[in-house]
């Protein structure tokens, strides 16, 4: 099975993804048979997105076609750390989240949205949670003035948003998004250019310097990552 788009064969293999990847993924033209998405919210628990991770792997473990797991996910805040399987290999990004997958940051620099920048993508915005989204659950339970304070809480040091364009197609809902988030907050707005590449380079599952294979048996490790030691749950996900 070879599909326009992904550049590899996917007859062996099974992707498990953020949702946050959905957009781009399908955009790929990635079969939906051939991928498992878990919720996004997992990656503020490392320990029950590993946990997650781990299930998921167990029943892919069970279909006799798979030879490879193909992991749409960054370090997580080390919510990949130990992750393996017994019999299947895994290819994964080095990147310490989704963040510089999506901007096509081959170095996986750490330190990318560190700089006081929101980053949006419209897999955050449609199947994510944000301090735009939160802003709405906060209000209904303590009312306008304590949503907006928890918001600007959650945002401090931050100094605006900045909508991707991922190349899986920005619709007007994710712009509308972007622009009511900045202005509910007092954020500055941009959009940026974004990339697929990396995601691509992953379903044609060929390791190289931004990507890593891993036997059987043998499970993720922080040392696997450039610049390792930057490698640290900063919140909230998604923004930075």
């Amino acid at each position: 099975m070879k599909r326009q788009g992904t550049g590899g064969d996917l007859s062996e293999i099974h992707v498990l993804a953020c949702r946050v990847f959905q957009p781009e993924l399908e955009s790929l033209g990635l079969p939906p048979e051939k991928v498992t998405y878990l919720d996004q919210g997992l990656h503020r628990y490392p320990d029950q997105l590993r946990a997650s991770l781990g299930e998921a792997l167990a029943e892919v473990e069970r279909e006799p076609s798979t030879r490879r797991v193909l992991l749409a996910y960054g370090y997580c805040g080390g919510g990949l750390q130990g992750l393996s399987s017994h019999k299947l290999e895994l290819l994964l990004p080095l990147a310490h989240d989704c963040i510089p997958i999506l901007l096509g940051d081959q170095q996986a620099d750490p330190c990318v949205g560190c700089g006081g920048s929101f980053y949006l993508t419209p897999g955050w915005i449609d199947h994510g949670k944000t301090p735009y989204s939160e802003y709405f659950v906060t209000k209904e339970k303590f009312g306008p003035e304590d949503a907006l304070w928890v918001g600007k809480e959650m945002l401090a040091g931050y100094h605006e948003v900045v909508l991707v364009d991922t190349g899986a197609g920005l619709k007007s809902h994710h712009r509308r998004y972007a622009r009511e988030m900045a202005d509910l907050f007092g954020l500055g707005l941009r959009e940026a250019k974004g990339s697929r590449g990396w995601l691509r380079r992953l379903l044609a599952g060929k390791p190289e310097a931004a990507l890593a294979l891993l036997s059987p048996g043998q499970s993720v490790e922080v040392g696997l990552y450039p610049q390792a030691g930057g490698l640290k749950a900063r919140q909230p996900e998604g923004g930075r």
